[in-house]
C-alpha cells in the first residue's frame, strides 16, 4: 500500500499529544498492513478507519488515555476471552493502554477477524502471523 500523507501527519500530531500512544497507533495500523491485502483507509472520526468496499471493518482511535481498535461488527466476533468491550448493537472495541496489550488483547486476531467477516474470498487464506499471503489453490 502506497503511504498517505494526510495519515501520516494525523499520527504526527498524534505524537504532539501523547507519544507512547502514537506509537501504539503505528503499530496498530502496521498490523493491519501486514494481514489485509486490499483495503482503503481514510481520517474520520478523529482517527484512521479501514473500509473493504463499503464496509468500516476496523477504526484506530487514540483516547487521552488508551486507544481502541473499533469493530463494526465486533458482536459477531468471538470473546471467550471478554477483551472486546462495549454493548452497543453491533460495535464492539479493543482498549489498548501500552504496547503489551496489543499483544496480551491478541489484537492482530481481532483485526482479521473483523476483515473476515465481511469478506468470504475463499481464495484469501491469510495466517494470523501476517507473514504470508499465499492464495490456497
Amino acid at each position: 500500500m502506497k503511504s498517505n500523507k494526510n495519515i501520516e501527519q494525523l499520527i504526527e500530531d498524534f505524537e504532539l499529544m501523547n507519544p507512547l500512544l502514537a506509537n501504539i497507533v503505528s503499530s496498530l495500523r502496521k498490523i493491519v498492513l501486514e494481514v489485509v491485502p486490499k483495503f482503503e483507509e481514510k481520517i474520520m472520526y478523529g482517527g484512521i478507519v479501514f473500509f473493504i468496499s463499503d464496509r468500516m471493518f476496523c477504526g484506530i482511535f487514540q483516547r487521552k488515555k488508551y486507544v481502541t481498535v473499533e469493530f463494526d461488527r465486533g458482536y459477531e466476533m468471538d470473546n471467550k476471552l471478554n477483551h472486546l468491550e462495549g454493548s452497543g448493537k453491533y460495535r464492539r472495541h479493543l482498549k489498548i493502554y501500552n504496547k503489551e496489550d496489543i499483544k496480551k488483547k491478541i489484537a492482530r486476531h481481532y483485526i482479521l477477524e473483523s476483515y473476515r467477516l465481511g469478506n468470504n474470498a475463499s481464495n484469501n487464506k491469510l495466517m494470523e502471523t501476517g507473514q504470508s499471503r499465499i492464495s490456497s489453490a
